[in-house]
């Protein structure tokens, strides 16, 4: 049984089984339309955020900006997304999702929405609804949202950049 106060461990630990469940439904979707799990979030966060820079998805994910390019990279040679330099500074480009990487990101959103349809039917939409607004909430209260209870989010800090080496001949690798 639980104990009181362990409300919070409970939760966690909910969100994370759930989180594991989804992964095993997203993961042959994602296999069977050829993307990765990282290429998948970043589809969802470049179709949701309007216009993103590279710099803003690696800090709103809390990753480092070479991640997000290679991945962009990748998904901008499979004709997914596209960068667009921007017409008031040349030196900001901007992702968008093509037709198709939309598509793509449609059908594995339809095929794991229809997982969790069936997964949760029999459940009143009253309990789905109010799980959905706790779940928000604290996301929100997570990623930074003013709160007194809870301190400002800080940035992840960030390893030092490697240093490249010399060879016999004194040549930077």
């Amino acid at each position: 049984m639980q104990k009181a106060g362990d409300s919070d461990a409970a939760l966690f630990a909910a969100v994370w089984t759930f989180h594991r469940a989804m992964g095993e439904v997203i993961d042959p979707f994602l296999d069977r339309v050829g993307i990765t799990n990282g290429q998948f979030f970043l589809l969802f966060f470049i179709e949701k955020i309007p216009r993103p820079t590279v710099g803003g998805i690696a800090d709103k994910l809390g990753v480092r900006m070479s991640t997000v390019t290679h991945l962009v990279n990748d998904l901008e040679g499979r004709g997914l997304v596209r960068r667009e330099r921007s017409s008031e500074d040349r030196r900001v480009v901007r992702l968008s999702v093509t037709s198709r990487g939309s598509k793509t990101l449609a059908r594995v959103e339809g095929l794991s929405l229809d997982q969790v349809r069936a997964a949760s039917s029999g459940i009143a939409d009253r309990r789905k609804a109010d799980a959905g607004l706790v779940l928000n909430e604290i996301a929100s209260r997570m990623s930074g949202a003013r709160d007194p209870h809870i301190g400002p989010r800080t940035a992840r800090p960030r390893a030092a950049p490697a240093s490249k080496k010399s060879d016999a001949s004194g040549d930077r690798k």
